[in-house]
């Protein structure tokens, strides 16, 4: 049959179970604290960026950015050099990841005000980042 040691009271088994309780229940504390401390820290919702902005400020989504660790945008926080073409690059794709439904559509830049042709526009156009 299978191996008894677990439930076992004769060769340990009981003792061998709330030890192996009481790891379990540390790593869980510890990975749980972990996790709060680098959620207290996070803004709750979107912010208004606007220290790499010439036109308009930029919606900046902290839960998206979850994935990278901390320090690849934070280690230069504090002199406000950080931009977001550094990882998203400057092409459609992050245009398309960053706008709304209406901002970056033809009518943004083509309108009564300015109803000329306009060539492609790059992110750094209106935004520095």
């Amino acid at each position: 049959m299978g191996s008894p040691e677990w439930g076992n009271k004769s060769n340990g088994g009981k003792v061998k179970m709330k030890k192996f309780t009481a790891i379990v229940a540390a790593v869980v504390f510890f990975v749980g604290l972990g996790l709060a401390a680098v959620a207290a820290d996070a803004p709750a919702g979107p912010v208004k960026v606007t220290n790499f902005g010439k036109k308009d400020v930029v919606t900046f989504d902290h839960a998206k950015h979850t994935s990278a660790e901390c320090a690849t945008c934070h280690h230069k926080a504090e002199s406000g050099d950080f931009k977001c073409g550094t990882c998203h690059g400057d092409d459609g794709a992050m245009k398309d990841a960053a706008h709304k439904k209406d901002v970056g559509k033809c009518w943004t830049c083509h309108n009564k005000k300015s109803p000329s042709v306009v060539k492609e526009l790059k992110c750094k156009d209106c935004h520095a980042g």
